[in-house]
């Protein structure tokens, strides 16, 4: 009977100390649709660019490369054809259709612009998001570490009393191995814990496209998309954006190993993540909300290019 005193103690102590590995309801304990954003734009014909990239290169040979693809993607490339047409016509009606014309591709690329600052703050807030979810995982994981700890001091302490408590060899020897067992055990778990998860629903990934490399999108607009999916892009010139983000997801931040729970959990619908998972995708929506900022840069030499070539006085 005294020498379960002891063992009941340790047992005791043990199971407060590590807690419960339960998965927490993410979906009903935090907010999860506070980044989503309003509903975008119906896709139109007008919105929906032509995909024959070497054919619009042979029907406008004076203008740069980079300059036919951004125009195309955002709508402008016929507009500035039909405006470099009429602008050695003087007329009063030729004035009024270039300032109709004008508006039509500053509305447009406005629309691009706006769009692609969208989509950035909407995967900034996501990021932000999961690596706020991750830090109070982390946080309630070292606390439970710490008791952990604590529990395996306080174990080997009754441990060495116990030992000198019994004068019977048998019972000292129970003591010391069923001590010793307990905390070897609690600092194992110290090393390698479970550790809390939490379950997310992702009714609206925007992982999920870029991953798939799909042939069209229900989350960017079609012109965002043909930005992404065309290698005229991207710096190499080779491959396309999407293909450039999805490998380097695969081999810098899931180690080339992609069973398909991770991809469910990642680029899915969502699922149970731990702390290191919930970093992981925060690390790939910052990732990918570098490379949508950068198209910026593509829209900015259409710009330049628009106010040097396009916009000018007729000539008389």
């Amino acid at each position: 009977m005294k020498l379960n005193i002891p063992v009941t103690v340790i047992t005791l102590l043990l199971l407060y100390a590590c807690g419960s590995s339960k998965v927490l309801d993410g979906n009903s304990q935090f907010q999860q649709n506070y980044c989503a954003p309003a509903p975008l734009f119906q896709k139109t014909v007008a919105t929906t660019p032509p995909g024959n990239t070497d054919s619009l290169m042979r029907v406008h040979p004076d203008m740069p490369v980079d300059v036919i693809m951004s125009a195309n993607a955002t709508g402008t490339l016929s507009l500035i054809t039909e405006i470099k047409r009429l602008e050695k016509d003087t007329s009063l009606r030729s004035l009024i259709q270039r300032a109709s014309i004008r508006s039509t591709i500053q509305q447009r690329l406005l629309l691009a612009v706006t769009e692609i600052s969208g989509l950035a703050a909407e995967m900034d807030c996501e990021g932000e998001r999961a690596d706020q979810l991750g830090r109070y995982l982390d946080n309630l994981n070292s606390n439970r570490n710490t008791k952990l700890t604590v529990g395996s001091i306080i174990v080997a302490a009754i441990t060495t009393v116990a030992t000198i408590a019994f004068k019977d060899d048998r019972t000292q020897n129970v003591a010391a191995i069923t001590g010793g067992v307990i905390s070897s055990g609690m600092a194992l778990m110290t090393v390698k814990p479970a550790g809390r998860k939490i379950r997310l629903s992702l009714h609206r990934n925007v992982l999920r496209d870029i991953w798939a490399q799909a042939d069209t999108s229900d989350i960017y607009s079609p012109g965002l998309w043909y930005m992404l999916s065309d290698q005229h892009f991207s710096t190499s010139g080779t491959v396309s954006l999407v293909q450039s983000i999805s490998g380097r997801w695969k081999k810098y931040d899931l180690d080339e190993k992609v069973s398909k729970g991770d991809e469910e959990k990642y680029f899915g619908n969502g699922g149970v993540y731990t702390a290191d998972d919930l970093h992981t995708r925060a690390a790939m929506l910052n990732e990918l909300q570098s490379t949508i900022r950068s198209l910026n840069q593509n829209l900015q030499s259409l710009m330049q290019y628009i106010n040097s070539q396009v916009y000018l006085l007729p000539k008389n």
